[in-house]
């Protein structure tokens, strides 16, 4: 079992979250979005993004980044390919030496063309 904390909280993230769950990890997700978490915790039921999925108790959500990330085995980068670089700004203070980062998300920063794992190099390469 590994301690895999999810960034990102949207119908992606949570699907994620649900099947690595299923498969016997345990799952931080974070969202910077308050509400959000609130309704996860309230209602374990993403209603606008994954309305009738039942989410498991044992999921924890956050707002808190480094509770996410903190002593996690596998991070999971699921936020839109837009917020790539400001949420790698954010999470590179809580991310160890050698931390592994899966980024979940497609495209390229449309301002350096840059592919959204070079990105997360630049701004977390300690990862």
């Amino acid at each position: 079992m590994a301690n895999i904390g999810i960034i990102g909280a949207g119908s992606w993230g949570i699907a994620l979250a649900v099947l690595l769950h299923n498969n016997g990890h345990k799952i931080t997700v974070w969202s910077i979005l308050q509400d959000e978490i609130d309704m996860l915790n309230v209602e374990r039921e993403h209603k606008d993004k994954l309305p009738g999925v039942a989410l498991p108790e044992s999921i924890c959500y956050t707002t808190d980044l480094k509770q996410a990330i903190s002593g996690m085995d596998v991070l999971v980068l699921a936020v839109p390919s837009p917020f790539t670089r400001s949420t790698s700004k954010m999470m590179a203070q809580y991310v160890e030496e050698g931390q592994k980062i899966v980024n979940v998300a497609k495209g390229i920063e449309e301002a350096t063309l840059m592919t959204l794992t070079e990105i997360i190099e630049e701004e977390i390469p300690q990862a």
